[in-house]
């Protein structure tokens, strides 16, 4: 069942957010890499429909190099805390890159590094598996790529609000038991929603979860089996038949196959294609919420996790992550 007082909160809260303003030159065509860690890094995805390329923050951290061609920098987070983020930034702006950060806090370490700071909200609500965040940083992400951010959160409040009925179709459809695996399948116009939904499945319901884009899925995914697997097919405007004819194929194989279809067509009109893309990433971590109750799978397993997460802290930095 829909948390429905989560995704009451969360439109709720977007209604009454202050707007996103620009506060940086839109970043060149040329050159600009968007990074991030978790969900920053699904923000970052949202980039590449622009032309520009994310990567892991650990890529350019533990590297030491910056891929060929960098002039841009963005770094996502929105505490501002993410160790490896702000060494990557700082790595940038010591070898002459301009950097720009992405973030709610602008008193944050990852703003102090950065030339440049794209502020974003913070919405202050109670959440199970989170995603407000990512809504706000997915924003930020939008408003540095040159998109016009006026009335944007309330605008996605009501994208959201929409998928109401896409969130009770894609819950009911859910098998009764945990599978033993799940794949997300996704064209480019749903692929940063598409990582997003892997990480929230997996904090909330500690499956095995794989994002898997669209033909390579069909190239190879009919070999998983025997066991139950669950493949989730985030369908927006492109590739209907194609994602029609994989998800009779997967079925012959025995697995099970939802799609998720989140309407529109194809437009040229790169706000409303960002909104769809964002609200998508919600639609999942609400979808995920519900997985968890129904398969009797706390999300962080319960609290059997060690939440502090020492593992992804940098040594001798007084970063949090």
């Amino acid at each position: 069942m829909i948390n429905l007082e989560h995704l009451t909160r969360l439109i709720d809260s977007l209604e009454s957010s202050d707007d996103i303003r620009p506060n940086t030159k839109p970043a060149s065509s040329e050159g600009t890499i968007f990074i991030g860690s978790g969900d920053s890094l699904s923000s970052g995805i949202l980039a590449t429909a622009f032309g520009h390329r994310a990567f892991s923050s650990g890529d350019l951290t533990w590297t030491g190099t910056l891929p060929f061609g960098t002039q841009t920098v963005v770094g996502i987070s929105h505490s501002g805390n993410s160790g490896a983020t702000v060494r990557a930034i700082r790595l940038a702006r010591e070898v002459g890159k301009r950097t720009i950060a992405i973030t709610s806090n602008p008193a944050s370490p990852l703003a102090t590094e950065a030339d440049e700071i794209q502020v974003v909200p913070t919405l202050t609500i109670a959440e199970v598996v989170p995603c407000a965040g990512h809504l706000m940083l997915g924003l930020g992400v939008a408003a540095v790529c040159g998109v016009d951010t006026a009335a944007a959160s309330s605008e996605l409040a009501r994208t959201i609000a929409a998928h109401r009925g896409t969130i009770q179709t894609t819950v009911d459809a859910l098998p009764a038991s945990a599978p033993n695996g799940i794949s997300i399948l996704t064209l480019p116009e749903l692929r940063g929603a598409g990582d997003f939904w892997a990480l929230k499945l997996i904090e909330a319901t500690g499956l095995t979860v794989r994002t898997v884009a669209l033909e390579e899925s069909g190239h190879v995914d009919y070999f998983i089996g025997p066991d139950s697997h669950l493949v989730l097919q985030l369908v927006g405007a492109a590739g209907r038949d194609r994602f029609e004819r994989l998800a009779a194929a997967l079925v012959s194989t025995g697995q099970t196959v939802h799609p998720v279809c989140f309407g529109g067509r194809a437009t040229d009109d790169m706000r409303a294609a960002v909104l769809v893309e964002i609200a998508g990433a919600a639609v999942g971590a609400l979808v995920a919420e519900a997985a968890a109750a129904q398969w009797d799978r706390p999300p962080f397993r319960g609290g059997a996790v060690n939440m502090d997460a020492r593992h992804i802290k940098l040594d001798g930095e007084p970063y949090s992550t």
